[in-house]
């Protein structure tokens, strides 16, 4: 995106004659600016353009557009949330974050983003254009192609939509020449299940795992017990999303070779995400008898106690890794002391969570996860004005995280800051609108202003996630 040709992309409150004279004046240094190519003076004004009115959402975009081309990708994608928040019919902001997204590799939420600007302007082929990018980055080239064409369809002069198009098309028929290949190989060798291996990999990296499934059975008809073909069947699985059957086959796979940690390690992942953490639990701690020394097995055993809600098994597996720092790189050892400040935090144990976080943060210095459970423990230990300046420290230094707008928020009711608690809970809710503890906290806080009416709304909304979580 090239935001100095700021017509195209900056609003101006000239063109809406919208909003207060101090809007409107930083509005236009900013726009000024943005002209020049002067994106830190753009970013400026428009910071004071929110300021003088925090419901603007085409002041948020346009500080969202000019943070963008500083680099501050995070707040960017930050700032376009809550402008659409503000605004849900600002097509603008949708198409730039749907492209940021991508340019973050986050696919799913740049198609999503897409999908709802294109709702609003289906006549949009650039928007098109984005989604076919999104597809294609992850192979999902049958996807793409449906996306450039439809951009095709709308705009046959969109030069971009036509490249890729082309581009994918080679990648399609590259793909199927390699299947064709390999077929002939099984044609010449139908009893080779290796064969049948390589196969299934290739209709993987196609996405078409269906057919990855029928050459991952025709391994085990030739080979029943297999261990090649039951790893490519729970690669299948693992693709596919299907967690019973990924359970299964990794049950089995551990009775055909029970000293596999690898294998441990992956039924251990999958029976947690199928809502079994006690048996979870039991497969990591049988890898880890496998490989006392295996470094992500202690982290995935220790976030499942926390999950299972055995917070005081999780603290000797943190300070275990602590422990074996000489062991850790710099981001291994920052998540173990973060771990267990999370865990003394929810033990209750403040004291020890203060100290713990402190120590991360003398150590690594802006670390987000630092400064948030330093901030909890804080709040805990009912010292509100140090842990809002805390939670602060996270959300500047992790500007998308919802629960640390969500948690800042709590905190700013609890001193009676109510604007600010109000604002910051409207950002968890942009930044996650799934998040049902921050339509929670809002409502409290309308709650505690004497606002019912809005408190029942979003209670209400609160009850309908609810309800969508349980039938999903």
């Amino acid at each position: 995106m090239n935001m100095s040709n700021a017509d195209n992309h900056v609003v101006s409150d000239t063109d809406t004659q919208t909003g207060s004279a101090a809007l409107q004046r930083w509005n236009e240094r900013g726009f000024t600016a943005a002209q020049k190519g002067d994106f830190e003076a753009a970013a400026a004004a428009f910071e004071r353009a929110v300021g003088a009115d925090s419901g603007d959402a085409k002041a948020r975009y346009n500080l969202a557009l000019a943070q963008q081309e500083l680099g501050d990708l995070q707040l960017a994608v930050a700032g376009y949330r809550r402008a659409i928040d503000l605004n849900p019919q600002l097509i603008e902001a949708y198409a730039a974050l749907s492209a940021l997204y991508v340019e973050l590799e986050m696919y799913e939420d740049a198609l999503e983003t897409a999908q709802l600007a294109l709702d609003l302007d289906p006549e949009n082929d650039d928007l098109y254009v984005s989604m076919g990018d999104a597809y294609r980055l992850q192979n999902l080239y049958q996807d793409a192609v449906q996306a450039f064409r439809q951009a095709l369809i709308l705009n046959p002069q969109n030069a971009t939509a036509a490249e890729a198009l082309h581009g994918v098309r080679g990648r399609i028929n590259e793909q199927w020449r390699h299947v064709m290949e390999q077929e002939r190989r099984i044609d010449n060798h139908p009893q080779d299940a290796s064969a049948y291996a390589e196969l299934a990999s290739i209709y993987l990296d196609m996405h078409r795992y269906d057919d990855a499934l029928s050459s991952a059975n025709q391994m085990l008809a030739i080979e029943p017990d297999s261990r090649e073909a039951y790893d490519t069947l729970a690669a299948v699985y693992e693709l596919m999303g299907d967690r019973e059957q990924a359970v299964a086959t990794y049950e089995h796979i551990v009775e055909i070779a029970p000293d596999d940690v690898d294998a441990w390690d992956h039924l251990g992942t999958w029976r947690s995400m199928s809502g079994d953490t006690d048996g979870g639990i039991d497969a990591y701690v049988r890898a880890m008898q496998i490989d006392p020394s295996r470094i992500t097995t202690r982290f995935s055993l220790a976030e499942t106690l926390l999950e299972a809600e055995r917070n005081e098994e999780a603290v000797p597996v943190y300070q275990g890794l602590i422990d074996q720092a000489s062991e850790l790189n710099d981001d291994e050892l920052a998540a173990a002391y973060a771990g267990l400040a999370d865990t003394y935090n929810l033990l209750e144990r403040y004291d020890e969570a203060v100290s713990t976080a402190q120590t991360l943060l003398e150590r690594y210095g802006d670390d987000a996860e630092g400064f948030y459970q330093l901030a909890t423990a804080y709040d805990g230990l009912e010292r509100y004005d140090e842990a809002i300046e805390e939670y602060q420290r996270a959300i500047d230094s992790d500007p998308v995280n919802a629960d640390y707008s969500n948690d800042m928020a709590d905190t700013l009711r609890e001193v009676k800051r109510y604007d600010e608690a109000i604002e910051a809970a409207r950002q968890a809710i942009a930044l996650d609108p799934s998040l049902i503890v921050a339509y929670e906290t809002l409502a409290q806080i309308y709650e505690d202003q004497g606002n019912s009416g809005q408190a029942a709304e979003l209670r209400e909304q609160a009850e309908m996630l609810k309800a969508s979580d349980e039938e999903a």
